[in-house]
């Protein structure tokens, strides 16, 4: 039984709400603001959080020039490759976009590198029509 255990469930099996947060998050990554509903933008929230901070582990400011000096022999540079790498392939399992892998590690994780962390926001958008649904804009600082 599943009796006050952490985290939202929203309402779906396993499978499609780990589906649902990994489209969610692919694409408040992709436009850098997205509207959902407020349970759906605190349950995303951490998972992007723990994206960027990957992007900004795996971070190499001049990736090449440090390729460059692994291919010579250098034990630090090879290090830091096999890092660059292996964040990648981790974010890469999880969101469903290379081309937005590329952005995190490329535009986003210098944009948050002096960032301690909180690099999302979420502020409430009124009710949905329809249902009365609580909105929310989740929004990159």
């Amino acid at each position: 039984m599943r009796h006050r255990l952490p985290g939202n469930q929203l309402g779906r099996p396993y499978d499609q709400r780990k589906a649902l947060l990994r489209s969610l998050a692919t694409e408040l990554l992709r436009h850098d603001e997205i509207i959902t509903t407020v349970a759906k933008a605190r349950a995303v929230r951490p998972a992007v959080e723990k994206i960027i901070t990957s992007g900004k582990q795996g971070y190499v400011a001049d990736y090449p020039a440090v390729v460059k000096k692994m291919r010579g022999g250098d034990a630090e540079a090879r290090k830091q490759v096999a890092r660059t790498v292996h964040l990648r392939r981790q974010v890469n399992s999880f969101l469903y976009d290379r081309d937005v892998v590329n952005k995190v590690f490329n535009e986003i994780a210098p944009r948050y590198k002096d960032r301690k962390g909180g690099y999302t926001r979420i502020l409430k958008a009124g009710f949905r029509r329809g249902d009365a649904t609580p909105m929310a804009i989740i929004q990159l600082v």
